[in-house]
């Protein structure tokens, strides 16, 4: 990897007070670009650290999540605890926040009273349905915005039943459109001073991934996510599932000279694109035949020889073996803290690798070090953890 990894974010201080993905996602999306991000959780952690596999308080949704930061814990059910989330937040340039609307008034942190205390910060609010509004206070879960968003009838099965998309989808778009918001806001704050509050919703942002899927279904009324061409699919052969799409008319001509079907071409059925988006069961199942006569690394290096797109349909084993992704670097190997060996993605493009950040934090990690930093005397720092108001690192195995 190149020593020049892309830090523009050297010497900008985050303050992460989310939970669960959306916003811890975001803000480790800074921490790999360079900011220091500290990330505040309650007593009982971010519920994050029970989700998927869980270990030791490292959990496979929140390790990506959280590589990279610095942990304090802070009761702040307390008013000692508030007074220490507003000490840390006066030296924050970004505060990211997850709680339901009117929660973050309470304790002190609005935006109006940040910037009272630091003229500039950025304060990013991450909700499920918007900041006001009928659905305001509702909790908005990854499931249920999938569900209200359009996105799990888009995903249908064959029957037209909505099926969630098997990953937290609404989630992690969610903390990428925030992580791209809040690095033009840094950039605008550099320039004129400017603070800003960004509002981010999770139904917004599954929306903005699904626009183009949203319009066909809308212009069309057809089921949305149907095929935008034909053929494209997933096919079986002698030796597993490959991947084969045609964009353009002269690219199915190819694919029919390939498969051994140049009869196809003159075929009403399939003359253009249209006419195969009506028949394309008949077109798939024609397919589906001659493909599963070979090998699916013969007609992967045969289709794309032919100028057709095509590839393989792996499983997530696949693909860290994968010949291309091991020559590109794609993942790097780590050392967890519970969870053994694990193969991690850098953020793509910035040229840091996860190895050369901190591991994700346990509970408290940095609990200590940061009060110290925010100007708590040894004596304030120790009244705080005797008093139960801060949290250090739980003894190994808590």
């Amino acid at each position: 990897m190149s020593e020049e990894a892309l830090q523009p974010y050297r010497g900008v201080r985050v303050l992460d007070l989310a939970q669960g993905l959306a916003g811890p996602y975001a803000a480790g999306m800074l921490a790999a670009m360079g900011a220091d991000v500290v990330k505040v959780e309650p007593p009982e952690g971010d519920w994050g650290r029970l989700m998927g596999v869980a270990k030791g308080g490292h959990s496979s949704m929140g390790l990506p999540a959280n590589w990279g930061k610095r942990a304090i814990c802070v009761d702040a059910r307390t008013d000692e605890g508030k007074a220490v989330l507003a000490r840390l937040a006066a030296d924050a340039d970004v505060v990211i926040e997850s709680f339901r609307p009117g929660v973050l008034a309470r304790l002190g942190l609005s935006y109006d009273q940040l910037t009272q205390t630091r003229a500039g910060t950025i304060l990013t609010s991450i909700s499920g349905y918007g900041q006001d509004g009928p659905y305001a206070r509702r909790p908005g879960t990854d499931t249920i915005i999938q569900a209200a968003s359009g996105m799990a009838n888009m995903n249908a099965d064959s029957q037209g039943k909505p099926r969630k998309i098997g990953m937290l989808a609404a989630d992690m778009v969610t903390g990428l459109y925030a992580g791209y918001v809040i690095g033009g806001a840094l950039f605008e704050q550099r320039s004129s001073g400017a603070g800003r509050h960004i509002q981010i919703s999770l139904m917004q942002a599954t929306a903005a991934f699904q626009a183009t899927a949203m319009l066909q279904g809308l212009l069309s009324g057809a089921q949305p996510g149907g095929p935008a061409t034909a053929p494209s699919g997933f096919f079986p052969t002698r030796t597993g599932m490959i991947a084969v799409a045609c964009l353009r008319h002269n690219m199915f001509i190819k694919l029919c000279d390939a498969l051994g079907r140049p009869d196809w071409v003159e075929d009403s059925r399939f003359s253009d694109n249209a006419a195969r988006l009506k028949n394309v069961d008949a077109l798939h199942a024609q397919m589906a035949v001659i493909l599963a006569e070979r090998d699916g690394d013969d007609w992967i290096e045969r289709l794309n020889a032919a100028g057709v797109l095509c590839g393989p349909v792996n499983d997530y084993a696949d693909l860290v073996g994968d010949t291309q992704a091991r020559h590109v670097g794609l993942f790097t190997e780590v050392e967890t803290a519970t969870l053994g060996k694990l193969p991690l993605v850098g953020l793509p493009g910035s040229g840091m690798t996860p190895d050369r950040q901190r591991p994700d934090p346990a509970l408290g990690e940095h609990t200590r070090e940061v009060l110290v930093e925010t100007g708590y005397t040894p004596d304030e720092v120790d009244a705080l953890l005797a008093g139960g108001i801060c949290l250090e690192r739980p003894q190994a195995g808590g």
